[in-house]
């Protein structure tokens, strides 16, 4: 299979270049094509969240530790509208950050396996519909822009993750002696049927998440106009 530096190297180039068309085409900002970008290089990366011991895993939960951090700062700051102290706003953060690395990681790391569950279309889906709903809740849904934004956000997540799957699955192919290695097809594959259980919550939890998506038709509408796009000035 391919590395970390390939998987992020070419998860970067491809979501960098499908940002950047957004921004020409005036569909999103700056801010918002950077936030995407990066995005979709950490989709790049999520599949082999599964591997115990990959430098893909650190990295992804190190990241997602920092997001619990500032999602729950953010609660506390702005729904609570409560004014914490300088001590609170130390330990609060270390708090969340060592529940997220000694409590959520060990659990994940025992229920996963290598190229299992999270090397599938399936969970690929499942992170890019909860990327969608945590944005959708996380900014303002009275705009337009909040609902477009939001699936855009779960659209990169999915296309990081395809291309994570499909360079797995290039790798499976040994283009030299013009053969097909062991672990081709356990990349690339709609859902981990082997274990029955999570492939079930897996669709429940995304039934959930469409019945409670941000409506779609505006965003179909905005982004169907390419007008605006130039490929040079």
């Amino acid at each position: 299979m391919a590395n970390f530096n390939t998987h992020l190297n070419t998860a970067v180039i491809i979501t960098g270049l499908s940002s950047a068309a957004l921004l020409s085409a005036g569909h999103i900002d700056l801010n918002s094509a950077l936030w995407l970008w990066f995005l979709g290089s950490i989709g790049g990366l999520l599949p082999d969240i599964d591997s115990d011991n990959s430098t893909s895993l650190d990295t992804i939960f190190n990241l997602f530790a920092l997001c619990a951090v500032l999602i729950v700062m953010h609660y506390i700051t702005t729904e609570l509208i409560i004014q914490i102290s300088f001590v609170e706003l130390v330990v609060v953060p270390l708090l969340v950050y060592g529940f997220m690395k000694y409590v959520i990681r060990p659990i994940f790391e025992w229920f996963t396996v290598h190229r299992g569950s999270c090397h599938s279309l399936l969970f690929i889906l499942l992170c890019a519909l909860l990327t969608t709903q945590v944005t959708w809740q996380l900014n303002d849904q009275s705009t337009i822009y909040s609902a477009t934004f939001a699936w855009l956000t779960g659209g990169f997540i999915v296309l990081g993750g395809l291309i994570h799957l499909l360079l797995d699955e290039i790798y499976s192919v040994d283009l030299s002696n013009v053969e097909i290695k062991r672990s081709f097809g356990t990349a690339l594959k709609i859902a981990n049927f082997d274990n029955k259980l999570i492939t079930l919550a897996s669709v429940i939890a995304i039934a959930g998440l469409i019945y409670a998506a941000p409506p779609t038709m505006q965003t179909i509408t905005l982004l169907s106009d390419w007008s605006r796009f130039k490929l040079i000035s």
